[in-house]
């Protein structure tokens, strides 16, 4: 194994090994990267938005030491698929989501009690590889909770 995917390694399970929203040791890594953690207010709003977590570090964070990693090691990165990393992390800290019965058995009554109501006029522009919704009207750069491109550039 690479010098490069060990240290992405080290640095996943830093991250999921974190509590929730991060600790000291996680805060340690990224600081030793020299990536930047997020601003306490942001992460306050990622810890109450639907985007819930069970454990570790943000996503995000965990993207902007590999970022680091990945500009330590050029050669070694060209091929390394980031936002699969990300979202194979966030599968690992995501709440257990099992609840699809419930979900089925809620949609047979839906047409029962849901008459007359009309279809909603509005949609929410999602993360394209993790689902979060983006939390600003305004935001067109990455995801806030994950950090992958919200909209493909063409520049």
């Amino acid at each position: 194994m690479s010098e490069f995917l060990k240290e992405i390694d080290r640095a996943f399970q830093s991250a999921w090994h974190a509590s929730k929203g991060g600790d000291a040791a996680w805060s340690s890594v990224m600081q030793t990267y020299g990536a930047e953690p997020l601003p306490e207010v942001d992460k306050e709003t990622l810890l109450n938005s639907e985007m819930k977590i069970t454990r570790g570090a943000f996503p995000i964070e965990l993207r902007r030491v590999m970022e680091k990693i990945a500009a330590k090691h050029p050669n070694d990165a060209k091929d390394f698929a980031m936002d699969s990393k990300v979202f194979e992390y966030y599968q690992k800290i995501k709440p257990f989501s099992g609840l699809g019965d419930i979900f089925a058995n809620a949609s047979t009554g839906t047409a029962k009690y849901s008459q007359g109501l009309k279809k909603e006029k509005h949609s929410t522009m999602k993360c394209k590889n993790c689902g979060a919704p983006r939390l600003e009207e305004m935001q067109y750069d990455n995801c806030m909770f994950c950090g992958s491109a919200l909209f493909v550039r063409t520049d």
